[in-house]
């Protein structure tokens, strides 16, 4: 993601230019240029744009860095937000039927457990491809989340020690609907060089989650369900939490997000969908206690 960024820079005539020759009225024009991609490329290119001024202060190449002025911010990007959403319970029923009759062809890989344990757990699918056995703790009832399936250079995979976020290295408590999913994944490993829990013996390789993602596909189309990616199943996950009152700063926890806003943020749909049984659950409440 990092080289990706400088190469968008180094793309754009204004990533060819001397550092010690932009002016902050050409650093404006580049940042609004860039409204046309996501917030994520946006915030990443931002980044480092900033970090390189800093390095060039930091060795005299340029007095100040203009990435500091009070009048440059960062753009927000003008694409429409991706449709970002968890399955209804109705659907999630029939994913799991679709799930539970599909028998992959011979010669052919099949992640169901992975599906699973992303619904049942709302891991990152790189984070449940780089599983291995002593990162699942039966005795304390935790996963230990410490290391996730990236791409390096030239888009080649492997196993990143630490996840996504420094938020993303974190234990999650292993429930009951997840527990006999784990117990399968560990009866149906197989040895392989990186000693993971996962591992793709037809190309002796990762697995990784476009894999995935093409398997998911074709279970919702079984299933007559339309969602993006089998990144629905971490929502999902989501989505049943705060359905059961899970508290915010704990599901927070549980996804490896870095702060509580983000969590507010992405399910701020859902959230909403709550108040009216909130305010019920409330009312209950006081009645008991007496007014």
């Amino acid at each position: 993601r990092n080289l990706g960024g400088i190469a968008l820079l180094e793309r754009s005539g204004f990533g060819k230019m001397p550092i010690v020759d932009i002016t902050e009225m050409q650093i404006k024009a580049f940042l609004r240029s860039m409204t046309k991609y996501s917030d994520s490329v946006i915030k990443k290119t931002y980044q480092q744009l900033t970090a390189a001024f800093k390095v060039a202060v930091e060795k005299g190449v340029v007095e100040r860095n203009p990435m500091d002025a009070s009048d440059i911010r960062r753009p927000k990007s003008s694409k429409k937000p991706k449709d970002v959403r968890g399955l209804t319970q109705e659907e999630q029923a029939r994913f799991l039927e679709a799930l539970r009759d599909f028998k992959a062809p011979r010669n052919r890989n099949e992640y169901k457990l992975q599906l699973l344990i992303e619904l049942y757990s709302g891991m990152r699918m790189g984070e449940i491809n780089a599983l291995k056995p002593e990162n699942i703790d039966f005795e304390n009832g935790l996963i230990h989340v410490r290391s996730t399936v990236s791409r390096g250079l030239e888009y080649r995979v492997f196993i990143k020690e630490g996840a996504k976020t420094d938020a993303g290295v974190r234990d999650i408590p292993i429930n009951k609907a997840l527990e006999p999913v784990l117990q399968k994944a560990m009866e149906r490993k197989r040895r392989n060089p990186l000693g993971l829990v996962f591992y793709d013996h037809l190309k002796n390789d990762l697995i990784t989650t476009s894999q995935v993602n093409c398997f998911f596909h074709r279970i919702c189309k079984k299933a007559g369900i339309s969602v993006r990616g089998q990144h629905a199943l971490r929502h999902t996950f989501a989505t049943r939490c705060i359905e059961a009152d899970v508290p915010p700063v704990v599901l927070k926890k549980w996804l490896g997000h870095k702060d509580i806003h983000m969590t507010l943020d992405i399910y701020a749909d859902v959230f909403d969908s709550m108040h009216n049984s909130a305010m019920e659950k409330f009312e209950g409440h006081v009645l008991d206690i007496g007014c």
